[in-house]
This record gives structure tokens, C-alpha cells and sequence, in this order.
């Protein structure tokens, strides 16, 4: 089977996870909401001085960001190779910069806006000092942390908008949108095709088959993302927004958000039959090498046994 482009992309979004899974066990992120404020939070360490920690947690941030880009890359490649179009070519050789360019620029608008419009202040650090210090027994000066937080007390205690952190949110979610969009434009565009190739007597069986397989396989791996990523930090946006506390439950985005990297292959891994038959075809050899000796072990003392029965009788 030759995949063409498609791998090359896969290997891209297979390295890029990779980072993803580093990165998170180097800043060992927790997602903390409290009131209007919704932190992306990093325990001091003695490894890694409280400014790298810093830049590490906010290109966390931007991780995030690039892998909005990445899903919507995808399926404009697999609707391009359905359609057969001719801007296929553009993903070839030094044109696909631009492509691999979208991601990219996704994560340094999303990380530098968290890094700069979001990040540590004296308002928020009063803020949530009591909080973190009750919530996860630390003082402030402990950890380090990425966030907005929307609705500060003036010196009068009358609470206003920070524009800053607003601002952030919205260039961020401008991104999640234009990734939606293109996703559910391309993805339907694609399903249609697809569907459209796949009762055309005239093309192969293989070829329907394959196309078929990828499709699902990309639909399965952007429903993952959605599911452990984008819906539960989006409603973290929102209780934050409405200054809905709610607790211990953010931790659970925590947890979904380092699951994604480990889960998110699975679906082209098990649902392309070539990728399937080459898995099940390594382990299986490997179970087998691995049980070799013993199989052996066990023959040489069976036939062992044989011969003394024989020589008993």
C-alpha cells in the first residue's frame, strides 16, 4: 500500500505528539479553575529555574494551539487526495512549508499570547494566594502559572473587565473557530466524495476501501481531541467567564488533556486494515520469540518423558 504525502504527515503529527507527551511530563501541568480565573498551573522545581518553567508552561499553551491547526490540515489533505485535486501537489517537497507553516503559526500566536496577555501578576497572585495554598497546600511563590483572569478588584474593590486577559481568550478562540470551520467544510465535503467514489463501480476495491478506512480513521482521531480537549477546557472558559467556581472538578481537564497524546494514533493504528495487519503481525511475532525457548523447553521434556516411558516398559 503506498500512502504517499500521508505518511509524511502522520510522521509529522506522530512527532509533534510525541513533544506534546515530553512537554507535559517536563511541566506537569494541573488546569485549575477558581471564580473568574482559569490557570494553567506548574509546581516550582529544582531542576528548572522558575523563568524556563515559565516559557515551557506557555509553550504548553501553544501545543495546544498547533494541534487545532494540525486536525485542520488533515482533512483538507484527505479531501484534496479524494477529490483527486490537483493542490494535492502543494503538500510535495518544499510546498508543503506552508502547510506544516498553519500549526506552527498557531501555537506561537496561542503561546504568545498566554505568555504575554496572560501570564503572572500581582492582581492575580493576591487573587488565588488563599486558593492554592488551601486547594493544593503550596504558597504562590511555589508555583508558576499561565492564565486568564477576567474580572480584578480596583483599589476601590469594584471588580472590571481585564482586557487583557479578554483579548487573549478571543484571539484564542478565533483560532478554535477557524479550526472548526475548516474541519466541518472539508470533513463534509470529504464525506460526500468519499461516499461518492465508494459506489463508483469504475475504481478499484482497494482504492474504495482504503479511502473509506482513512476517513474513519480521521473522523474517530478529531472526535478524541474534541472529547478529551476542546469541549472540556472550552466549558472551563465558561464557568470561568460567569465566575461559576467549580472546584475539584477542573482537575478532570488535567487528566483529559494528558490522555491525548497516548490515545489519539490509536484510531489510524486499528481502523486502516494495513496498519492493523502490521501490529497484530509484530506482537505476534514477538509473543512467539518470546515463547520460543520455552516451547522448545517443553518439547525436550516431553519427549524426554516418552523415552523413559519407554524404557520403563
Amino acid at each position: 500500500m503506498k500512502l504517499g504525502t500521508y505518511k509524511y504527515l502522520m510522521y509529522t503529527i506522530s512527532v509533534f505528539e510525541i513533544f506534546y507527551s515530553i512537554l507535559d511530563i517536563l511541566v506537569s501541568p494541573i488546569i485549575h479553575s477558581y471564580g473568574s480565573a482559569f490557570l494553567v498551573l506548574a509546581k516550582d522545581s529544582e531542576y528548572i529555574s522558575k523563568d524556563i518553567l515559565l516559557i515551557l508552561d506557555a509553550i504548553y499553551c501553544g501545543s495546544f494551539g498547533s494541534s487545532m491547526g494540525f486536525f485542520a490540515i488533515h482533512f483538507v489533505y484527505r479531501y484534496f487526495v479524494a477529490s483527486g485535486s490537483k493542490l494535492i501537489k502543494s503538500f510535495n517537497d518544499f510546498q508543503a512549508i506552508f502547510w506544516f507553516s498553519i500549526p506552527i503559526s498557531f501555537g506561537i500566536i496561542w503561546g504568545s499570547v498566554s505568555y504575554f496577555l496572560c501570564g503572572p501578576n500581582i492582581t492575580t497572585d493576591q487573587y488565588i494566594r488563599n486558593n492554592i495554598l488551601e486547594a493544593f497546600d503550596l504558597q504562590i511563590s511555589d508555583i508558576i502559572y499561565i492564565g486568564p483572569y477576567f474580572y480584578p478588584k480596583d483599589e476601590n474593590g469594584v471588580h472590571y473587565i481585564d482586557l487583557n486577559h479578554v483579548s487573549a481568550v478571543l484571539i484564542n478562540w478565533a483560532l478554535l473557530t477557524i479550526s472548526f470551520i475548516t474541519i466541518i467544510t472539508f470533513g463534509l465535503k470529504c464525506y460526500f466524495k468519499i461516499t461518492k467514489l465508494v459506489r463508483n463501480s469504475r475504481l478499484s476495491c482497494k482504492y474504495q476501501k482504503i479511502q473509506t478506512q482513512l476517513f474513519y480513521a480521521l473522523v474517530t482521531q478529531t472526535m478524541i481531541p474534541i472529547i478529551l480537549m476542546h469541549l472540556p477546557v472550552s466549558t472551563m472558559f465558561l464557568f470561568t467567564f460567569f465566575s461559576k467556581d467549580i472546584g475539584m472538578l477542573s482537575d478532570i481537564v488535567t487528566i483529559t488533556i494528558s490522555l491525548f497524546p497516548a490515545i489519539d494514533p490509536l484510531p489510524t493504528l486499528f481502523i486502516v486494515q494495513e496498519y492493523r495487519k502490521t501490529i497484530f503481525g509484530f506482537f505476534r511475532n514477538l509473543i512467539w520469540r518470546v515463547l520460543e525457548p520455552q516451547n522448545w523447553f517443553f518439547v525436550s521434556r516431553t519427549s524426554q518423558q516418552l523415552s523413559n516411558n519407554d524404557i520403563n516398559f
